[in-house]
């Protein structure tokens, strides 16, 4: 049974503030919690509404959350909208802590950073975009937004659960790219077509910056490339998950 105690905590999860002071963080909709229920390492709190006892997909995956020692609890409907974040709350969610990780969970290979890229919905699709594509890791810098927010939980489809994800000062990132000598690529207006350019075969480390400022000076004077998507004539831009998503298959099938 939970506790008023704990209501409050949940509750207050869809704010940074309230993942910060707890460690936890909020996961909703049946994708998204079944995907936590596969991740070994992470024990959750999951809540089912009331209304969905009745649903055989449902009732299947908290059978199977029990069976993994997560708790489960069914409660009122109520309690589930006063605690998701979504316009219309789906009648599952879960409660868990953020992973530990940090760069000794990223191997070589293809790293992408998120530079002050702030809508949590493009984040969360870049980070489910880097799963797909088997990128190594993701760091987020500048004022990025929060890729445990619930926002972006949802549009990674719970795939923020299997790459590494970390929240680094940019300088720190700059350094231990440095010592792990990965040269840094940047995306920009102007840059060479990646389609013409072959990638380094030791790794690589490729920045998205905001849509409206693009990455950082510090970013900037630091890289060796700068790369671009060809477009159109007519077309000057693209939403930067999208662009995102382009460079990163690009690369990988490269």
């Amino acid at each position: 049974m939970f506790t008023q105690a704990e209501t409050k905590i949940w509750r207050s999860l869809r704010r940074r503030k309230g993942r910060a002071a707890t460690g936890l963080f909020l996961a909703e909709g049946l994708r998204v919690v079944a995907e936590l229920v596969t991740e070994k390492s992470v024990k959750a709190v999951i809540l089912c509404a009331e209304s969905a006892r009745n649903q055989t997909v449902v009732m299947d995956l908290l059978e199977r959350a029990r069976n993994q020692d997560h708790r489960v609890e069914v409660v009122r409907d109520a309690l589930i909208d006063s605690i998701a974040d979504a316009v219309t709350p789906q009648p599952l969610l879960a409660i868990a802590e953020v992973p530990e990780r940090s760069w000794d969970n990223i191997e070589s290979g293809l790293i992408l950073v998120l530079d002050s890229v702030q809508d949590p919905g493009n984040v969360g699709t870049l980070i489910r975009t880097a799963a797909a594509l088997g990128v190594a890791g993701v760091i987020g810098v500048g004022t990025v937004a929060d890729p445990w927010g619930p926002k972006a939980v949802r549009a990674s489809a719970g795939t923020v659960l299997k790459v590494p994800v970390l929240r680094m000062d940019t300088a720190d990132t700059l350094a231990e790219l440095k010592r792990r000598d990965v040269p840094l690529w940047i995306a920009g207006a102007g840059g060479e077509s990646i389609g013409r350019l072959s990638p380094p075969l030791g790794g690589l480390a490729l920045a998205l910056g905001s849509e409206a400022t693009g990455v950082s000076p510090e970013l900037r004077a630091q890289s060796v490339q700068t790369v671009g998507v060809r477009m159109a004539d007519g077309v000057d831009s693209l939403n930067v998950a999208a662009a995102g998503a382009i460079l990163l298959d690009r690369l990988i099938r490269d």
